[in-house]
This record gives structure tokens, C-alpha cells and sequence, in this order.
């Protein structure tokens, strides 16, 4: 849902998301259904009437908070921008994984380009969309949002404005050689707060790039010895991280 909202209004819905309830759900009058608003609150619905230009809904009090909100860890991911097709991909699993934030980056060696400000603005309308059907297809309680494309040099200034900074924030970088110094389970055991997870394009991260991301304190993971496409490195990097922190309890790093 647009906005903040608050228990007792009547909400209007828009034709697209009303389409989903009638025609995807098929849900009518009087039945009920948990919606998620601007600020991250999950609120229980219940459909009123239809109207020539969508459905009226009303909200009751706030069932709870999205787990992104007032859980550790948030999980980020920053993909390097691959063809369109893969990069719509990337962001429709990253959604129904779960993920906080996704932020698109243009590297020196990605195939897809966003030259210009409108580009740059259709295309994150385009996954902002996308976020939104892979929320309502999933079911996913966190509030993903996506970023427009930013270059490597603004990235680690992006990444803190959005809280992903400091001791408590666990940075990772997927590449295909076996560069890492420890295993996932060692990085995770000290109970970041945050994960910013980061996966390059088609033709991997310019060796400067590389250096760049490590001096900035990435961390390299390497999972086996097949070399994944972006779009498989994304959704198995996201995966292996939340469920090494969801099992956290459960394991011991032994020496």
C-alpha cells in the first residue's frame, strides 16, 4: 500500500492491484487479506466494494511490523547490472528471498548499460513493479526496496545512507576464484546486523574494481568449484547466507 497508513481508513486500491486480488486470488466482497504499508506495517484488510476504478478496503489495526524493521540480520544485495532479462531475474528472487535492499551497480565490465537519467528512472520503475509481484506472489513480509543503478565509486556512500555501515555490517563479495580467507560460518559468527552481499556481471569485476571493493572491506566468498552465471551466484549467495544466519543457533565454529 501507498504511503503511511493508518487503522480505520478506507483505502482505495489501483486497478493493478486490485486486478491481482479479483483476478489472482479471487477474492471478493467481505473477505480478507494482510497488506503491507509504506513505513513497513502489515495490516489486516477486508475488501468493501467494487468500484469503476478499483477496490475499497478497509484496515483494521496493524497486525505487526515487517521482520526488515526490528530483525537482525538485513540482508542487501548489490547486483552489477547483466542483460535485462537476467537483472529482472535477479531482482524477482532476491524479492521472494527475502531481501531488504537490492542495489543495481554499474561496473566497467557490465553488458547492460543505463546512460541517462530517464533510463535509469524507467528501469527502476520496471523492478520496483517487479518487487511488487514477487512480494505478492510470495507472501514475503519484508518491505524489499530497490535503488536506482549507481557506479562503484558512490556505492559504499550509498550503502551507508541506507544503514549498511559500520563494525556491525558483514560485507561479501561473490567471485569465482577461491579467494577467501575464512569459510561463510566463520564470517557470520559474529552476529552482523546487516549483510550487504555483492555479485558482478557477466564478465566479472575489473581487477581495480576488485581492489577497490576489498580495501573498502568486502569480504570474498567462493562457493565450489563451478563458475555460476550472475543471476545463479545471486540467488545461491542470498540463499547459503540466510540459511547459515536462520540455523545460527544451531552451529558451532570449531578451530
Amino acid at each position: 500500500m501507498p504511503g503511511e497508513q493508518e487503522p480505520g481508513t478506507i483505502l482505495e486500491l489501483d486497478k493493478d492491484k486490485s486486478r491481482y486480488l479479483l483476478r489472482v486470488l479471487r477474492m471478493g466482497r467481505g473477505e480478507r487479506f494482510q497488506a503491507i504499508d509504506g513505513r513497513g506495517r502489515v495490516f489486516d484488510c477486508s475488501i468493501l466494494s467494487e468500484t469503476k476504478n478499483g477496490l475499497q478496503v478497509a484496515l483494521s489495526e496493524p497486525a505487526s511490523t515487517v521482520p526488515s524493521e526490528d530483525a537482525a540480520p538485513r540482508i542487501a544485495l548489490v547486483q552489477a547490472l547483466p542483460k535485462a532479462q537476467k537483472m529482472d531475474l535477479s531482482v524477482r528472487q532476491a524479492a521472494e528471498a527475502g531481501v531488504s535492499a537490492i542495489f543495481p551497480l554499474s561496473s566497467r565490465n557490465c553488458v547492460s548499460r543505463e546512460p541517462t537519467a530517464s533510463d535509469r528512472q524507467e528501469k527502476l520503475e520496471r523492478r520496483r513493479r517487479i518487487v511488487t509481484e514477487a512480494l505478492q506472489q510470495s507472501g514475503s513480509r519484508v518491505l524489499t526496496k530497490v535503488f536506482p543503478a549507481t557506479e562503484p565509486s558512490r556505492l559504499m556512500e550509498l550503502l551507508a545512507s541506507e544503514g549498511y555501515a559500520g563494525g556491525k555490517t558483514l560485507f561479501l563479495l561473490c567471485h569465482e576464484a577461491p579467494l577467501a580467507g575464512m569459510s561463510l560460518h566463520e564470517y557470520c559468527a559474529e552476529d552482523p546486523e546487516s549483510i550487504v552481499v555483492i555479485v558482478g556481471p557477466e564478465g566479472g569485476f575489473d581487477p581495480s574494481e576488485l581492489e577497490s571493493f576489498l580495501e573498502a572491506g568486502f569480504h570474498p566468498i567462493h562457493f565450489g568449484d563451478s563458475v555460476l552465471r550472475t543471476e545463479t551466484a545471486a540467488l545461491y549467495a542470498l540463499a547459503a547466507v540466510k540459511t547459515v544466519m536462520a540455523e545460527r543457533e544451531s552451529w558451532i565454529i570449531s578451530k
